[in-house]
């Protein structure tokens, strides 16, 4: 993992993400050094989506063709970092479905619901005027999908899973 983001700087780092040249993937990263500064979870991906989504929602810009453009670009960032950090998870899982390791019964219905929760929270984090992607709603589907097949076993997994999956996002960002 790398340096923690406290809330105030990511704010402060999407208000100034969304200046720049490249608001699309100057977003992205942002997001993505977020989403990597702590072990991966629903509730991390969900924070880190709504402090960016309110980042980007508080920019005070007029309202011409261009900025509108870099409004979009940097909500289409936002979906790129998230939808990896979602893929992350999603390929953790499979491990998991797949028998490479085992949840306890309670540590398994606990993480799919939280993954089944994370879609009402990532719309908050998408706002009012905003869908959650639909890329994204099946990737969370997917996840919660592949967790209700892993196989019983061993208590702890969870944190085993937001391990495994920060990990995995650690490759997919390089």
């Amino acid at each position: 993992m790398i340096r923690p983001v406290s809330a105030e700087d990511l704010l402060r780092g999407t208000r100034e993400a969304a200046s720049a040249g490249n608001v699309r993937d100057a977003v992205r990263d942002l997001a993505l050094h977020a989403l990597r500064s702590r072990p991966l979870t629903a509730a991390h991906i969900a924070t880190v989506a709504r402090t960016v989504g309110e980042g980007i929602a508080s920019c005070d810009l007029p309202p011409t063709a261009p900025v509108r453009d870099a409004h979009r670009g940097a909500w289409a960032g936002l979906e790129d970092a998230v939808g990896r950090a979602l893929l992350a998870v999603e390929l953790a899982a499979r491990e998991f479905a797949e028998g490479r390791a085992a949840l306890g019964g309670a540590e398994r219905e606990r993480l799919v619901a939280e993954f089944v929760r994370l879609d009402r929270e990532l719309g908050e984090g998408w706002g009012y005027a905003r869908a959650i992607p639909q890329p994204l709603r099946a990737r969370i589907d997917s996840a919660a999908a592949l967790l209700r097949q892993a196989p019983a076993g061993g208590d702890g997994a969870g944190d085993t899973l937001s391990c495994v999956a920060s990990g995995v996002l650690l490759g997919l960002s390089q």
